[in-house]
């Protein structure tokens, strides 16, 4: 049964940054967002409030977080027996047979709003075949560049994905340069989620953590990064 999860990425005096980030990471991701949106062939205005929309969704959804798979594994907990002795306790202890929990759980605007928005550009856009071959290409680079930390969770550079991905894009796409930026964004994305992410669960599972939130971070996770790079990238090469 799914479940949603409220979890905030920051609390006390950091919070107020971290807003002030998130507001200004608005307004360049609208920017970025309606660019992709009219490459991939929309009217301007309509991908403009898409982008808009897009945006403040995954801005106020970064706090939740949807489970979608509850793992058990047996663990030994170390208990506590109390015995009084003329009225003063003595603790003993010994190991009880227990389980851990770990949830698995999607972040709604870190993660689920980026692969939406994915798929459908990859709908939307032609040569479909080549896109998939550059989100192939970024599942085998993300798999061999990211780490799993513990107490951290997955590491990579943020710069890796949208590098390799708008060079794959421009390699790809070099007599087609609008699709530049759009096929980065995409391959960056669906490339960071599976190879970096979801091909690392099981490494992850080992630490048991009680939550693993893919996309966990909301607007400055790892995903959401990479994708917005990745079109900046991908509009300087046009730039050029």
């Amino acid at each position: 049964m799914k479940r949603i999860l409220i979890v905030s990425p920051v609390r006390g005096l950091m919070l107020p940054i971290y807003v002030i980030l998130s507001l200004l990471l608005l307004i360049i991701s609208i920017n970025y967002f309606k660019d992709i949106l009219v490459y991939a062939g929309l009217p301007s205005g309509i991908g403009y409030a898409l982008a808009v929309e897009i945006s403040f969704l995954s801005l106020i959804t970064s706090s939740l977080n949807i489970v979608v798979k509850e793992f058990k594994s047996p663990a030994i907990v170390p208990e506590y027996e109390v015995v009084y002795v003329f009225g003063f306790p003595i603790y003993i202890p010994r190991l009880e047979r227990s389980y851990v929990t770990t949830l698995l759980a999607f972040n709604v605007g870190g993660a689920v709003i980026p692969l939406l928005l994915s798929l459908t550009l990859l709908y939307l856009l032609p040569h479909k075949l080549l896109i998939l071959l550059n989100i192939i290409i970024m599942i085998i680079i993300s798999k061999s560049f990211s780490k799993v930390v513990n107490g951290v969770g997955v590491v990579m550079n943020p710069l890796i994905a949208p590098i390799f991905s708008v060079l794959t894009s421009y390699l790809l796409f070099f007599n087609d340069p609008l699709l530049i930026p759009t096929s980065a964004y995409v391959g960056s994305v669906i490339g960071t989620l599976i190879g970096a992410d979801l091909l690392n669960i099981r490494r992850i599972l080992e630490a048991r953590p009680q939550l693993i939130s893919v996309g966990g971070m909301g607007t400055f996770d790892g995903i959401f990064i990479s994708g917005l790079l990745s079109i900046f990238l991908g509009q300087l090469i046009l730039s050029i």
